[in-house]
C-alpha cells in the first residue's frame, strides 16, 4: 500500500500560524500533524508515502529521511486548489492507495474500517458546519455529494482498492478545474463506479482554522502562541476577557491576543476591525487580524497597563478623559453601516448564555429599566471595556487596546463601566463627571450597575464564579444606593 498527502497550501485559514511553518508542520500534543498521519499509516503497513509539498517546501526536506517519506515539490501551488495537487502526482495512484490531505490529526488506528478490493471514503460524522456531504444508499454506496451539506458524514480518508475504478477517477481527476477540491474527480465519476463510504466516530480531527484545535482540545493558548513565536519564546500578559501573549514575530515584537470560546456568542468578532478602521491611529496600537479569531498587535515599547497608584497622579485621568472623548466623538449617526448595540438585548443574549438570572425579579425590574432608558439615547462609540489591562500608559501618554467589546452605546455605560472596573473613589468620579461634563451621578452609578450585572452574567458563562460573586456583591451594594 502506499499514501499520497496533499501538503501543497499556504494554509491561510491558520495565520500567523502558517507564516512561519505550512500546515502540516503545525505541532499538536508534541507531533506534527505530518508525523502524527505517517506513524498511523506506517501501523496499516503503507510501505510508500509521498508528501506532495509547495508552501514553504524547504522546511519538509530535513524530515525526508527521519520520517521515511519521498517528497514531490508542486511549484504551481499558489492559487490552485487540491485537485490541481493532485493531477500532479497522478500516476502514482495505484490499487491500495490512500489519499489525505496534509492538516488531519489522527487519533486512534482505523484498519477496521477498511474495504479491501473496494474505492472508500473513511468519513465522519460533522454538524453545524459547511462541507461536503456523502448521501448514501442501504449499502453505504456513495450516490451523490451534497456540496451544501451542514450536518451528516463527509470529509475524510480516501482508499482507492479497486483497480477496476481507479483509471476512470483518473480521467475525471484530469477534467478537474485547478480550483476544484480533489474529490471532484469522485463526485463527477458516480454513474460510472462504485464508491463506498464507512461511517467513523472521531478517529481523526481536521485542523482547518485555530477553532477546531481548541475546540477538540488539542492544543492549548500556550501552545498556539509558542508556534507562532519565531524563537518559540513566549511572555503571558495579564488580561481578564481575552488570552494575551507577548512574541517575538518574524523579528518583530507583538503582542499575539487568542479570543476566548464562545466569543462569536457574545460580539460580532468582525466588527472590531471595522471600528479600528475609524479610529485616530494614535489612540491605538496598529493590528493585524486573520480570520480564526487571532489578531497580533504592536507591543507598545514603554507602555505599562494602568495601575490604581497611576490614577491617582496629577494629570492622568484628565488624559484618560480626553482619550475617551475622541471615542465619544463619533456618533452613529454619522456612521449608519454601523449596529447600535441595545442594553436591553444585551442583557437578554448573556442571560440566554449564562442559563440564569442572578438578581430577583424586583432588581431585574430595575436593570432593565436602566437599560431601556438607555436604549432610547444618542448611541456614541465607546470602548465598553475600560480595565485597567486595557488602558496603557508610559507615563506620558495612554493608548487604549482590545476594541473586540466595542460598539455604539451610551456614554452612561462608557463611564459607569470605567469606574466600576477602575474601583475608582468618589473623588475620583466627581472628578470624571467634571472633566466629561455631561453625566450626572446618577448616570453614573446606573451605569455600574448595568456593568456589574453584564459582566457577572460573562463570569457565570466562562465558569468564573468566583469573579462573578465579586461582581454581584457590587452589584446589590448599588442597587441599594440606587433607591436609598
Amino acid at each position: 500500500m502506499r499514501a499520497i498527502i496533499l501538503a501543497a497550501g499556504e494554509g491561510k485559514r491558520l495565520r500567523p500560524l502558517t507564516l512561519n511553518k505550512p500546515k502540516p508542520l503545525l505541532e499538536i500534543r508534541g507531533k506534527t500533524l505530518l508525523e502524527n498521519m505517517i506513524f498511523y499509516l506506517k501501523k496499516l503497513g503503507v510501505k510508500e508515502i509521498f508528501v506532495i509539498t509547495g508552501y514553504k517546501n524547504h522546511l519538509f526536506t530535513p524530515l525526508e529521511k527521519k520520517l521515511g517519506f519521498k517528497q514531490i515539490f508542486y511549484k504551481d501551488y499558489k492559487n490552485k486548489n487540491s485537485a490541481a495537487t493532485l493531477q500532479y502526482v497522478s500516476n502514482l495512484i495505484q490499487k491500495g492507495t490512500f489519499i489525505l490531505n496534509g492538516d488531519l490529526f489522527i487519533n486512534k488506528e482505523f484498519s477496521q474500517f477498511l474495504r479491501f478490493n473496494s474505492n472508500q471514503f473513511l468519513a465522519q460524522k460533522i454538524t453545524n458546519a459547511p462541507f461536503w456531504g456523502y448521501l448514501t444508499d442501504e449499502n453505504s454506496k456513495l450516490i451523490e455529494i451534497d456540496t451544501n451539506a451542514t450536518n451528516g458524514y463527509g470529509d475524510g480518508i480516501a482508499f482507492l482498492d479497486n483497480p477496476q475504478d481507479i483509471q476512470t477517477l483518473k480521467n475525471s481527476l484530469l477534467k478537474c478545474s485547478t480550483q476544484d477540491y480533489w474529490e471532484a474527480c469522485i463526485k463527477n465519476s458516480l454513474h460510472k463506479i462504485d464508491f463506498y463510504i464507512s461511517y467513523c466516530e472521531n478517529f481523526y480531527t481536521e485542523i482547518d482554522c485555530i477553532e477546531d484545535a481548541l475546540c477538540a482540545r488539542l492544543i492549548t493558548p500556550e501552545e498556539i502562541a509558542k508556534q507562532c513565536s519565531s524563537d518559540g519564546k513566549i511572555q503571558k500578559l495579564f488580561s481578564v476577557t481575552n488570552i494575551n501573549y507577548k512574541i517575538n514575530f518574524q523579528n518583530k515584537q507583538k503582542v499575539l491576543r487568542i479570543s476566548r470560546p464562545k466569543l462569536n456568542q457574545i460580539i460580532n468578532p468582525n466588527n472590531e476591525q471595522k471600528i479600528l478602521s475609524i479610529l485616530p491611529n494614535h489612540l491605538t496600537a496598529q493590528n493585524e487580524f486573520y480570520n480564526n479569531g487571532l489578531k497580533l498587535s504592536t507591543f507598545l515599547q514603554g507602555y505599562k497597563p494602568l495601575t490604581k497608584e497611576e490614577i491617582c497622579q496629577e494629570g492622568v485621568l484628565e488624559l484618560l478623559i480626553k482619550k475617551i472623548k475622541i471615542l465619544h466623538s463619533k456618533n452613529l449617526k454619522d456612521y449608519p453601516n454601523f449596529t447600535p448595540i441595545f442594553m436591553v438585548n444585551e442583557i437578554n443574549n448573556y442571560e440566554s448564555l449564562a442559563k440564569i438570572k442572578l438578581v430577583t425579579q424586583l432588581e431585574h425590574k430595575k436593570i432593565l429599566d436602566i437599560a431601556s432608558k438607555i436604549d432610547t439615547m444618542d448611541f456614541i462609540l465607546c470602548h465598553r471595556d475600560l480595565q485597567l489591562p486595557n488602558i496603557l500608559y508610559n507615563g506620558k501618554d495612554i493608548k487604549l487596546i482590545d476594541f473586540e467589546y466595542s460598539g455604539f452605546s451610551s456614554y452612561i455605560w462608557e463611564l459607569g463601566n470605567l469606574s466600576a472596573e477602575l474601583e475608582l473613589e468618589e473623588k475620583q468620579i466627581e472628578k470624571i463627571i467634571h472633566l466629561y461634563g455631561k453625566i450626572t451621578r446618577q448616570e453614573i452609578l446606573e451605569g455600574q450597575i448595568l456593568s456589574n450585572y453584564i459582566w457577572a452574567l460573562w463570569s457565570w458563562i466562562y465558569d468564573k464564579i468566583d469573579l462573578g460573586r465579586d461582581y454581584l456583591v457590587r452589584l446589590h451594594k448599588n442597587l441599594k444606593d440606587l433607591n436609598p
